[in-house]
């Protein structure tokens, strides 16, 4: 009777082992591959010292529990091991689902698009900056500068805030190049506003919000040029500061370097629910 009574609670309890061995293991894999991905990218394109500390704190994160699992059964007790283990599973299954659900609300972008021929002659652009390479500007950030040609070249009294300061391996601020690239693509320089001081996605618009106060542009419809990774984000933080923009998408990279850029994308909105925009 004792041992028919205790089996179908040991065959539940070894069903949830297999089950939380397999998800951390799958999850863990994951968030290992993500992190390393993004490690490679960085030496490819730098991004500076604190992304690559946090991605391989992300790699450590992620892939010691998994690749030192029997390790850590084998030297510590079985309860510690058993809690640990379920913790680090739940907790990169919880990163698994949200990365997910980011790269859905990212993928629906396209959606944010507005056109030409839905925008007044006298719009404003704000292009944000990105990477360059020496004096010219890099594959993400040429994309944004192209698309803002092609708005421009049609609405001929528009003008735009070319924003993004100089990166600790830039050896200029990126509005200087952004300015370069569109001044040699045809657009008449005093329709190039510079803005040179803005070291992320928040400072980029609130520094632009303040040029066109300065400049007397805050009736004029306000567009914001990125990629349509970086769009959604620049939506979310327009909100919260309660500036009204619309916005143009830049393509955006290959399928290898975009996977790479949802980590990371990962990591700042995980900042920007923590720390605010302000």
């Amino acid at each position: 009777m004792d041992n028919s009574n205790c089996c179908p609670q040991q065959g539940k309890s070894s069903g949830y082992a297999r089950f939380i061995k397999i998800l951390g293991t799958v999850c863990g894999i994951f968030g290992f591959v993500a992190y390393f991905s993004y490690l490679i990218k960085m030496f490819i394109w730098p991004e500076g010292v604190l992304p690559m500390c946090v991605a391989i704190a992300g790699i450590l994160v992620a892939g010691v529990p998994v690749f030192f699992q029997r390790f850590f059964r084998k030297h510590l007790p079985r309860k510690l091991f058993s809690v640990l283990w379920n913790v680090f599973s739940w907790g990169m299954l919880f990163y698994c689902v949200t990365f997910m659900v980011l790269a859905g609300y990212i993928y629906g972008a396209g959606s944010m698009q507005a056109s030409a021929q839905e925008l007044p002659d006298n719009t404003v652009f704000i292009v944000y900056g990105a990477g360059i390479n020496d004096d010219r500007p890099g594959a993400i950030l040429r994309k944004r500068l192209n698309k803002t040609v092609e708005y421009m070249d049609a609405l001929p009294e528009s003008v735009c805030i070319v924003t993004g300061g100089q990166g600790p391996d830039e050896i200029c601020p990126e509005s200087e190049v952004m300015f370069n690239y569109l001044a040699a693509a045809g657009i008449s320089e005093d329709r190039i506003i510079i803005e040179s001081k803005a070291r992320n996605t928040i400072e980029n618009i609130k520094y632009s919000a303040q040029i066109l106060k300065d400049k007397g542009f805050e009736k004029r419809t306000v567009v914001s040029v990125s990629n349509a990774f970086h769009i959604p984000r620049i939506k979310l933080i327009c909100s919260r500061l309660g500036i009204e923009s619309k916005f143009v998408l830049a393509p955006d990279p290959n399928p290898y370097a975009m996977f790479c850029t949802l980590v990371r994308e990962y990591m700042s909105y995980a900042k920007l629910f923590i720390f605010g925009a302000e």
